[in-house]
């Protein structure tokens, strides 16, 4: 029995029960897969169901805000993923009537769909012949080949694509990149493979070599970044102060916090903006509340909170009335608005305003 064969058995067998499995349908394994791209099964599920719920389909989520979108995306992540479905979402219903295209440049001109979400859709939704290539496929692959270069280098994506397409089921091309997508998700882990009960055991190469420990090789080579930052929290009232800057860093179209980060910049492209210097300028240390730790990508970051309560005139130095810090706004070019606390983490939807609501509330 071909090892293909062999794959396609146990997936049959073996597989998860997943709701994104159970209709080959585009739009609901589009979402799952970009869902699935920084986040567990487990942890997608339940936010998986939600998003499904208040968009059942490209046009519900085309006639959306991005607000809301953000909104039901809060808790996986990677904002930009979230603004970009809603982007295909719109060239879907005008360009091609809400469904997908059935073809693999068609798909990659879509907001925000790289090689690997178009190869699954296309795949899994509609059986046509594309090998899809992740982190887990990558392994397994690997592993399988024995392919000793770093899969983080430059060409591997290309040289496993290759190998990724040459092993591809093309009598079952969705249930096969399901099935490799699976077999490294359950058996073939990072630690500690199951090779005893993988179907592809016989021809792997790193289990006849005993190397599964040595394969597949990763060798990150982006530094970690550094930066100290402050956050404000300006209160008017039961009203905090949210605003959205172009040309930031980071939470790039998003309301947040004003924030900046100071001391030693790496570049330019973390200096504050003008109107964190203008803050900063204002209040450099007035009503401290703590500190908070951060994590995007490879940057980790440390904030200081200051909390400002521009009604308490008489211990807020300088004193700034509202209406004086709206025009500074207007004048700096920054969106804004006032949010009560309550609806704070579903306007700014990041686990980086559930972090500064714990410091200002304990």
């Amino acid at each position: 029995m071909n090892p293909q064969k062999k794959l396609h058995d146990w997936y049959r067998l073996h597989k998860r029960d997943l709701p994104f499995r159970k209709k080959k349908q585009a739009y609901p394994i589009w979402i799952s897969e970009v869902m699935l791209q920084q986040t567990r099964v487990a942890a997608m599920l339940p936010l998986f169901e939600a998003f499904l719920e208040r968009f059942p389909n490209p046009e519900s989520l085309a006639k959306s805000t991005e607000e809301e979108v953000l909104s039901h995306w809060k808790g996986l992540g990677y904002y930009s993923r979230a603004r970009n479905i809603r982007k295909a979402a719109i060239q879907l219903v005008n360009q091609y009537n809400g469904s997908f295209p059935k073809d693999l440049e068609l798909v990659l001109k879509l907001p925000g769909i790289g090689n690997y979400t178009a190869r699954a859709v296309l795949s899994i939704a509609y059986d046509l012949p594309y090998a899809v290539l992740d982190g887990n496929v990558k392994r397994v692959l690997s592993r399988y080949y024995g392919y000793t270069k770093n899969i983080l280098g430059p060409k591997a994506d290309i040289e496993l694509q290759t190998r990724a397409d040459e092993f591809l089921n093309p009598e079952f091309p969705g249930d096969h990149n399901q099935a490799m997508m699976e077999l490294g998700a359950t058996l073939c882990l990072p630690e500690s493979p199951k090779c005893l009960v993988c179907p592809l055991t016989d021809g792997c190469f790193a289990r006849i070599h005993g190397k599964t420990s040595e394969i597949p090789v990763r060798e990150k080579k982006q530094n970690q970044i550094f930066l100290q930052g402050k956050i404000w929290v300006i209160q008017n009232g039961d009203l905090i102060l949210l605003i959205k800057e172009k040309g930031n860093r980071f939470l790039k179209g998003m309301f947040h916090f004003p924030y900046g980060f100071f001391g030693e910049i790496p570049n330019e492209a973390y200096n504050p903006s003008e109107f964190a210097n203008f803050l900063n300028s204002l209040w450099k240390e007035t009503g401290m509340k703590g500190k908070i730790k951060h994590t995007i990508t490879h940057h980790k970051l440390e904030y200081s909170v200051q909390s400002i309560k521009l009604e308490n005139l008489e211990t807020t130095n300088p004193k700034v009335e509202v209406s004086k810090l709206e025009t500074q706004l207007d004048q700096f070019g920054v969106e804004y608005k006032w949010v009560g606390m309550e609806s704070l983490e579903s306007e700014f939807p990041s686990s980086l305003a559930k972090k500064v609501k714990k410091i200002l509330l304990y």
